[in-house]
């Protein structure tokens, strides 16, 4: 019976899915081992908000860069190290095929080029509150969506439900932060950037989950940084001052370094690993953890005080984390 299951998943994508998901349940060590690397991959992130605030918003007799400029610098630093690596691959025959260069293209649009486009443009319309709301607590119920639509992928009621909690916990957390709507200024349009930003790394999780079979996570991760990377810098190119990079501090550029390095490089790697076996909806779930860490190292890091509703919002978040990987 086993030899025929296992047959039968070799055949079926779906059963193959279904199959690596059991192998995982019923091994613990491989359990943990991706909850640890989901982990390390939405504190890593987390992480970047502060890191990206004493680059975007430096204090007096500091500069500061505009977000595309940013953006551009921290991915050509991870794309410095994605390029030798995908070379070596290719000259292996483990790169990527001629036929998937469109794929790819596609992956490097949706979770680097236009991702930070529109999350950059959705800031500047609206309000940090309203895109915590929309892009942090949008990115996991676009992915369910997503997942259902495309692989027919479900979370269940009960997690579905704790994925609703969550996008509450982040409502809360953003009304200490400049929660605000209006509708003049071009902010339905932002709101609109916002919402499109995190269908777009719904369908890159989905995506990434589907390659899976015939490429590592490596693979898939140094050649979507390497096409992301490209439009990034064509747009840069066009409306920044790269000059002004000569005015950073070492602090500032020790920051970059870790945009590039922890946020770009490590925890990109970490999170395309995690969906070899989680589904996409799941770990989506995961980056819900952002705004507690967030909080938490802007307290620790930048003196930053945190209001008593900031704390049961991040208190829901994380409960809602651990009812949906319950069981």
């Amino acid at each position: 019976m086993a030899a025929r299951y296992n047959n039968l998943a070799a055949v079926s994508p779906a059963g193959r899915a279904g199959h690596a998901i059991a192998t995982a349940a019923a091994q613990p060590d491989a359990l943990a081992v991706t909850q640890g690397l989901l982990l390390f991959a939405v504190t890593a992130w987390g992480a970047s908000f502060v890191a990206a605030r004493t680059i975007l918003s430096a204090p007096p007799g500091q500069v500061s860069l505009t977000p595309t400029l940013l953006a551009a610098v921290r991915f050509l630093i991870a794309s410095a190290f994605f390029g030798p690596v995908l070379l070596l691959r290719q000259v292996r025959r483990k790169g990527i095929e001629a036929r998937d260069l469109p794929l790819f293209l596609l992956l490097g649009t949706l979770a680097v080029s236009l991702y930070f486009f529109l999350q950059y443009t959705g800031v500047r319309l609206t309000n940090a509150g309203v895109s915590a709301v929309i892009v942090v607590g949008g990115i996991p119920p676009a992915t369910m969506a997503v997942s259902a639509l495309m692989d027919r992928e479900s979370l269940g009621l009960g997690k579905a439900l704790a994925v609703a909690c969550g996008a509450v916990g982040i409502a809360i957390v953003a009304t200490q932060r400049g929660l605000s709507v209006a509708l003049g200024g071009g902010f339905l349009l932002g709101a609109l950037c916002l919402a499109l930003d995190a269908v777009c790394f719904g369908f890159y999780s989905v995506l990434v989950r589907r390659m899976r079979a015939r490429y590592s996570p490596v693979t898939i991760t140094a050649a979507t940084t390497l096409m992301g990377t490209l439009g990034l810098v064509a747009v840069s190119a066009v409306v920044d001052d790269w000059g002004t990079l000569r005015l950073l501090s070492a602090g500032q550029w020790g920051a970059v370094a870790y945009l590039a390095v922890v946020c770009s490089i490590l925890a990109y790697l970490a999170y395309n690993r995690a969906l070899v076996t989680f589904p996409a909806a799941r770990a989506a779930v995961w980056i819900y953890l952002e705004s507690p860490v967030a909080i938490v190292l802007g307290v620790v890091l930048l003196g930053e005080k945190v209001a008593a509703m900031t704390v049961v919002g991040a208190l829901v978040i994380i409960g809602s984390l651990l009812a949906a990987e319950r069981g």
